[in-house]
């Protein structure tokens, strides 16, 4: 309560005295950048009068995303006098390559293409350029900044902390419950995921998982159908093998900048309690101070209230959420306490 009661003060007088004082006109401009050969295109948005900005670097959860998802936290973000790059993910909008065929490697080098950009922009200031990601955008943060000392601060939404293994485990196991299935249905199924985990990590035995897939048949069927379209070629699979390998304690543990990090505690597709305790433990190593931790109760992934929902389009996000993340900002990067 004092963490919130606090926030709270905060982001009264980022609205308050802060808005006052500051044109509130937003400007924006498409830009373009490149990691590579990859060109990537966005949208730089600042408020209109001003100059020497914090910046934010919007980063993408799985799958395909476009930078309208991230408009309107950029925009309440510019009010403030943050501005923010946000960008059409690869393969997605008006950006070239395929984020189906890229590693984490490759999506962790977007983010810093995109920090780099910035750097080159007269109305940013260098110092205080951070990321913004939700879900599986918390591993492409956590990699990014443990390679580059160019990232002033983090917020991470219902990600990192815990592998994507655990994660992905964990995601799973609560699938089966919902599901209901038996112990012996149960030990079936995680048979099922091991085998194509396996496969991702070393990439043996291609055709035994197929063939274990194509095999399964009763209350298993959804669940090898699930396995069989997300299952990569065997030319792709390095790309995704780090789903089942990759381990971001040696990161965490390079982190220094300040950090936000924002979870539920009712989250059944990324494991909230253990993802805290590994943040903390790899922060402390990396003699990190500047780390708040707020966990929403009854909030789901992406701090949104699932439960009990039974509206039209997504379930509206936990109490608070919105105030803590621009408290926070207020705080640490407008004021940079």
């Amino acid at each position: 309560m004092k963490l919130l009661l606090k926030v709270f003060i905060l982001l009264s007088m980022a609205t308050g005295s802060y808005a006052a004082a500051q044109d509130s006109t937003i400007a924006e401009k498409d830009i373009r950048f490149h990691n590579g050969s990859v060109e990537l295109a966005g949208t730089f948005i600042s408020p209109r009068t001003g100059t020497r900005f914090p910046a934010v670097v919007f980063l993408h959860g799985s799958g395909p995303s476009t930078r309208a998802g991230a408009r309107p936290y950029a925009e309440e973000f510019a009010r403030m006098g943050i501005a923010s790059l946000i960008f059409d993910k690869r393969g997605c909008g008006a950006s070239g390559g395929s984020w189906v065929t890229s590693s984490l490697e490759d999506l962790s080098r977007d983010a810093l293409a995109a920090v780099s950009y910035l750097k080159t922009m007269s109305n940013v200031d260098p110092s205080r350029i951070g990321l913004w990601g939700v879900s599986q955008a918390g591993w492409i943060e956590t990699l990014a900044a443990s390679q580059s000392h160019d990232i002033g601060f983090m917020i991470v939404i219902s990600g990192g902390g815990a592998s994507p293994r655990e994660s992905e485990f964990f995601s799973y196991k609560q699938e089966f419950e919902k599901a209901g299935l038996s112990d012996s249905e149960e030990a079936q199924a995680f048979d099922l995921v091991n085998a194509y985990f396996k496969y991702l990590a070393t990439g043996k035995d291609r055709s035994r998982v197929i063939g274990l897939l194509e095999g399964t048949a009763g209350r298993l069927s959804p669940l090898a159908k699930q396995l069989t379209r997300i299952l990569p070629s065997e030319e792709n699979r390095t790309n995704w093998s780090w789903v089942a390998t990759w381990n971001p304690e040696p990161c965490m543990e390079k982190i220094t900048c300040p950090i936000l990090l924002m979870l539920g505690d009712k989250d059944t597709e990324h494991p909230t309690q253990l993802a805290v305790q590994k943040w903390k433990a790899g922060l402390k190593k990396a003699g990190n101070k500047s780390v708040t931790v707020v966990v929403f109760p009854g909030a789901g992934h992406g701090i949104r209230m699932r439960e009990g929902f039974s509206g039209k389009g997504r379930p509206p996000f936990a109490d608070g959420y919105s105030e803590v993340m621009l408290g926070w900002l207020w705080q640490h990067v407008v004021m940079g306490e």
